[in-house]
């Protein structure tokens, strides 16, 4: 745990040009709570379901998730280990438990290491497991198809 009880938070989006890149690239603070408790809210939607962003070329990767469910899943990357780049018709909450981890998107690759939070907005998107792997707790909201 962050002994200085914050977290970084990227938020992905489209540019004019309907590229992916990073619209948000925050250190959120977590407040003091009963306790010793700390508590931080690290993103929120504002419709629900949430609205689909504008992709850009990559190919679909289907996850069967209606419109409003949710998904929750853990997903282990050996070291090295990538995935193409691809969009979905959800929005992804990624959290990394462990190892570090490339993120790429159209403005470049953002690299996460353990305790760091992405939120994809359903953007063209690639994957990049660092020199020992990364395992990532991941929450799928699903969103109307484009």
């Amino acid at each position: 745990m962050s002994a200085t009880h914050d977290m970084r938070v990227l938020v992905t989006g489209v540019d004019g040009q309907g590229r992916s890149c990073v619209v948000g690239d925050d250190r959120v603070p977590l407040t003091a709570i009963d306790g010793g408790v700390w508590f931080g809210s690290l993103f929120e939607t504002a419709t629900a379901p949430p609205v689909p962003l504008r992709h850009g070329e990559a190919p679909h990767l289907e996850v069967a998730l209606a419109p409003g469910l949710a998904r929750w899943q853990v997903i282990d990357y050996p070291p090295g280990q990538t995935y193409p780049m691809h969009h979905t018709d959800t929005i992804d909450f990624d959290i990394v438990l462990a190892g570090s981890i490339e993120l790429t998107l159209d403005d470049g690759v953002h690299v996460l290491e353990t305790g760091d939070g992405v939120v994809v907005n359903g953007v063209d998107h690639a994957w990049a497991a660092g020199p020992d792997g990364a395992r990532l707790s991941v929450m799928f909201i699903g969103t109307r198809p484009r």
